[in-house]
C-alpha cells in the first residue's frame, strides 16, 4: 500500500492554564488512515518538560469509511494526557463512520451526542476496563488525521 507521511498537531491542554502539544509524525497506509496500536503523543509536563505517552489506539474497524472515537474520564489517574477542564483522554477506538470536518460520526449515530449514548460507554468499559462505568466518547479525533 502507499504510505503518506503526515504530520499531524493537536493542542491540548494539561490544566486550565498549561497548553501540552501532541505533533507526532506518522506513516499512514492508505486508503484507511489507520493510526499505529502503540500511538505516541509528546506532551509537555506541569512543569514544562516534553515526555511521551501512549495513548492506547484499538484499531477495531479496518475499513476504508472508519475513523476514531476517544473515551475521556474526569479520573485523572486513569487518563493519558488532559484535554483541560478536568478532562482527560484515556484511548480510542477506530469504527465504521465518516468524518464531518474534525468530527467522527460512527456508522448509525450521525449527528448524534455519542457521549450521551449507552452503546459507547459500554464499549469503553469493554476495550478500557479502568473505566468501570466513568467514561464517554467523543469524534473530535479529527486532528491526528490532518483535518
Amino acid at each position: 500500500m502507499l504510505k503518506q507521511t503526515i504530520l499531524l498537531g493537536c493542542l491540548l491542554i494539561i490544566s486550565n492554564t498549561i497548553p501540552v502539544s501532541a505533533s507526532p509524525v506518522l506513516a499512514l497506509e492508505e486508503p484507511t488512515m489507520m493510526l499505529p496500536e502503540e500511538f505516541t503523543v509528546t506532551v509537555q509536563d506541569a512543569n514544562g518538560r516534553s515526555v511521551q505517552r501512549v495513548l492506547p489506539t484499538v484499531n477495531r474497524y479496518q475499513g476504508e469509511d472508519g475513523g476514531y472515537i476517544a473515551f475521556y474520564s474526569r479520573n485523572p489517574e486513569i487518563g493519558v494526557y488532559s484535554v483541560g477542564g478536568g478532562i482527560y483522554v484515556v484511548g480510542q477506538v477506530r469504527l465504521q463512520g465518516e468524518y464531518w470536518g474534525r468530527i467522527f460520526q460512527p456508522a448509525g449515530y450521525e449527528g448524534e451526542d455519542i457521549s450521551a449514548e449507552q452503546v459507547f460507554k459500554d464499549l469503553a468499559d469493554e476495550i478500557f476496563p479502568q473505566c468501570n462505568g466513568g467514561c464517554w466518547a467523543g469524534g473530535d479525533t479529527g486532528g491526528w488525521l490532518g483535518r
